[in-house]
C-alpha cells in the first residue's frame, strides 16, 4: 500500500469517527428545529430567530475560546510535571471565562432593548428574552473542555457535549406540548447549555491529576514567564471567534434589521440547513490535518504532501459535487418537511447557502495545508477578509434581493476564501521547505476547524 493510499484511508477512518457522534447530534437538531419551526410560524420564528441569534452572537463575540489556550501552553506544562504553572493557566482561563460572562450580560441586555425599540417588543418580551438569553452567557465550559482534551478524555467531553443536544430535543418538546412560545424556546435552548456546561465541568473535576488549587499567587508577571505569546494568543483566539460570530449570528441580525423579523427567520432556517452540510466539512478538516502535518516538506518530503494535498483535493470536489446534487434532489423536501409549505419561499436563499457549503467542502483541505506549512496567521488573516466581503455584499444586496442577497454573500465569501486560501497554499509550498511551525501551534490551530 502506497503511504498516499494510507493516508485517505487514516483520514476516511478518522472522519467516520468523528461523524458518528455528529450525526445523531445532527438529526437531534433537525427535529427540534422542525417542532420550533412549525410550532411558532414564520412571523414568530423570525422573533425567536432574532432574539436567540443577538445572544449567541454577543457570547460569541466576547469569548476567549479559553479551551485553545489551556491545550496550547498547558501540554508543555503537563508534559513535564509543571503543575503548579498548569494551574496558574487554569486559573487564569477560569478568570477570562468569568470576564466574559461579566462583559457579555449588559452586552445582551443592552442588544435586546435595542431590537425592541426596532422591532416593537413589549417590555416583558424584552427583559424574558434577555434573561433567557443570559443562560447561554453563563453557560461557560471553555476552561473544562480544554482541560478534558489536554489530559486526553476526548471520549467524556464529547459525552458531555451530547448532553446538549437531548436536553435541547426534550425541552423544546416539552414547550411544544404546554403551549409553544417563543421565550419557552429559548429558555430550553440556554438550560441545555447550561446543563450540558456543568457536564464539562463535573467530568474536568473528576480528573485526580487536574488541579488549579495552588499557593501561588495568579499574577501576569508570572504567567507571560511560563506561558510565552500567551496575551497575543488569547486575543487571536477572541478575534477569531468574533469572525465567526459575524459569520454566522450577527447576518441573522442584520436582515432583520434590513428586512423583517420573518425573513431573519427564514434567513436562519436557510443558513442552519445550509450549516448542517458545512459540518461535514469542518469534520473532514480535522480529519485530514494530521495527514498533512504528517506529511509536510519537512517531514515526509514534497513530493508526497502535494500528492495527499492534491488527492485531498480530488475527493473534495467529487464530494462538492454531491453536496449540490443532493441539495438540488432533497433541498426543497427537507425543507418542508421541517419547516411546512409555508417557509417554502426560503429555497432560493437554502440554494445559494448550500452551494456555499459545498465549496467550503471543495476547499476542506486548503486551510489545515496552510497550518501544515506553518503559515496559520495566513489563514486567520483571509477569515478576516472573507468576513468582510461577507457583510459588505449582505449589506448591499439585501435591500434589493431580500435574503437571497444574503445567499448571495455566503456564496461570493465561500468562492473568493477558496480561490485566496489556494493562491497562498500555491505560492507557500512553491518555496521549497516550509518554515518549521511549532507542533502545538499547529495542531491547536487545526482543532479551530471545530469551532470549539
Amino acid at each position: 500500500m502506497s503511504a498516499i493510499s494510507g493516508s485517505i484511508r487514516n483520514v476516511f477512518r478518522n472522519a467516520g469517527w468523528m461523524l458518528g457522534g455528529k450525526g445523531v447530534n445532527a438529526i437531534f437538531s433537525l427535529v427540534y428545529m422542525a417542532i420550533v419551526t412549525r410550532s411558532l410560524g414564520v412571523d414568530r420564528f423570525g422573533q425567536f430567530a432574532l432574539a436567540l441569534g443577538a445572544a449567541q452572537g454577543v457570547e460569541l463575540l466576547v469569548a476567549f475560546q479559553s479551551w485553545q489556550i489551556v491545550v496550547r501552553y498547558g501540554i508543555s506544562h503537563l508534559q513535564e510535571g509543571r503543575s503548579s504553572d498548569l494551574a496558574l493557566l487554569v486559573r487564569f482561563t477560569m478568570w477570562l471565562d468569568l470576564a466574559a460572562v461579566v462583559i457579555a450580560s449588559p452586552i445582551i441586555l443592552l442588544t435586546m432593548v435595542l431590537l425592541a425599540s426596532h422591532f416593537g417588543w413589549d417590555a416583558r418580551f424584552t427583559y424574558q428574552a434577555a434573561g433567557a438569553g443570559l443562560l447561554f452567557a453563563f453557560a461557560s465550559y471553555s476552561t473544562p473542555l480544554g482541560v478534558l482534551r489536554l489530559h486526553d478524555r476526548f471520549g467524556q467531553a464529547e459525552l458531555a457535549g451530547a448532553i446538549a443536544p437531548a436536553v435541547r430535543l426534550v425541552g423544546v418538546t416539552a414547550v411544544w406540548l404546554s403551549g409553544p412560545n417563543v421565550i419557552g424556546f429559548i429558555l430550553a435552548l440556554g438550560i441545555a447549555e447550561l446543563l450540558s456546561a456543568l457536564g464539562y465541568w463535573w467530568f474536568a473535576l473528576q480528573l485526580p491529576k487536574m488541579s488549579w488549587r495552588t499557593d501561588r499567587r495568579l499574577t501576569w508577571r508570572e504567567l507571560v514567564q511560563a506561558n510565552k505569546g500567551i496575551g497575543n494568543y488569547a486575543i487571536t483566539t477572541n478575534l477569531s471567534s468574533t469572525l465567526e460570530a459575524f459569520g454566522k449570528q450577527v447576518g441573522v441580525i442584520v436582515v432583520g434589521f434590513m428586512l423583517t423579523p420573518a425573513a431573519a427567520g427564514g434567513y436562519r432556517l436557510a443558513r442552519q440547513l445550509g450549516q448542517s452540510l458545512s459540518k461535514l466539512s469542518q469534520t473532514m478538516a480535522r480529519a485530514v490535518f494530521m495527514e498533512l502535518l504528517r506529511s509536510r516538506p519537512d517531514n515526509g518530503g514534497p513530493n508526497h504532501f502535494h500528492s495527499l494535498l492534491l488527492r485531498l483535493i480530488s475527493l473534495s470536489a467529487v464530494g462538492a459535487g454531491l453536496v449540490i446534487a443532493l441539495l438540488l434532489l432533497l433541498g426543497r423536501p427537507a425543507l418542508a418537511l421541517i419547516g411546512g409549505h409555508e417557509f417554502l419561499w426560503v429555497y432560493p436563499a437554502l440554494l445559494l447557502m448550500g452551494t456555499s457549503a459545498a465549496f467550503e467542502f471543495a476547499s476542506v483541505s486548503f486551510e489545515p495545508a496552510l497550518v501544515a506549512l506553518g503559515r496559520p496567521g495566513i489563514a486567520l488573516k483571509l477569515r478576516f477578509i472573507s468576513t468582510a466581503i461577507f457583510l459588505a455584499v449582505t449589506v448591499g444586496l439585501t435591500p434589493i434581493l431580500g435574503i437571497v442577497g444574503a445567499g448571495v454573500a455566503a456564496l461570493t465569501s465561500s468562492i473568493l476564501s477558496m480561490v485566496m486560501l489556494w493562491g497562498a497554499i500555491s505560492r507557500l509550498s512553491g518555496h521549497g521547505r516550509a518554515p518549521e511551525p511549532a507542533l502545538e501551534d499547529a495542531m491547536q490551530t487545526a482543532l479551530d476547524q471545530d469551532g470549539g
